[in-house]
C-alpha cells in the first residue's frame, strides 16, 4: 500500500484544527455530549407524556398544536422554528401562531433564546424540560359541558 504523502494543505489544515482545539475552553474540549440512545428518548416521552396528561388539558387547540410542533422540531431542548414555519405546520393564520407562541412563553413552556425581527425567519426558543412544572401558571382546565340540544340517553325496557 502506497504511504500517502502529506502536503502544504494538509499541514496548514492540521495546524488550524490545533489552534481552534485549544482556543476552546478547557470545559468546553472535556465535555461529555449529551445523552442519545434510549435516556434521551425516554426523557423527551417523559415530557411529551407529561404535556398530554397535565399541560394539554388547559391550553387552546392552537397552543398544543404549536408545542407539539416544536416539540416536534426541537434537538436537544432547542427549537429553531419562524412563526410562519408555525401557521402553516399547525394550519393557523401567522397572527394565531404568534397569539398562541406568547401564550406558552408566558406559562414558562418555551423561551425565546433568540427572536427574528420578521415572521418569516427562524427564531430559536427553548422548550420546558419538565412541562409540569409549569402547570401553576395555566388556567384550569375547562369542565366539560353537555352540548346545547342533546337530549340525555336513558336505559329504558320495553
Amino acid at each position: 500500500m502506497a504511504e500517502y504523502a502529506e502536503t502544504e494543505m494538509d499541514r496548514r489544515q492540521r495546524e488550524r484544527v490545533r489552534a481552534v482545539q485549544q482556543a476552546r475552553p478547557a470545559a468546553a474540549r472535556d465535555a461529555r455530549p449529551a445523552p442519545r440512545g434510549k435516556r434521551a428518548t425516554g426523557d423527551r416521552w417523559a415530557a411529551f407524556n407529561a404535556f398530554v396528561d397535565q399541560i394539554a388539558p388547559r391550553l387552546t387547540l392552537a397552543e398544543r398544536a404549536v408545542w407539539v410542533v416544536m416539540f416536534r422540531h426541537a434537538r436537544d431542548g432547542v427549537c429553531e422554528t419562524s412563526v410562519r414555519m408555525l401557521a402553516t405546520a399547525c394550519n393557523i393564520s401567522s397572527t394565531t401562531a404568534q397569539a398562541a407562541l406568547n401564550r406558552l412563553q408566558a406559562a414558562g413552556l418555551v423561551r425565546p433564546i433568540w427572536k427574528s425581527r420578521d415572521r418569516a425567519t427562524a427564531s430559536k426558543y427553548a422548550m420546558h424540560h419538565r412541562p409540569a412544572d409549569c402547570v401553576g401558571r395555566l388556567p384550569s382546565p375547562p369542565e366539560t359541558v353537555p352540548m346545547v340540544g342533546t337530549v340525555p340517553t336513558t336505559n329504558r325496557t320495553n
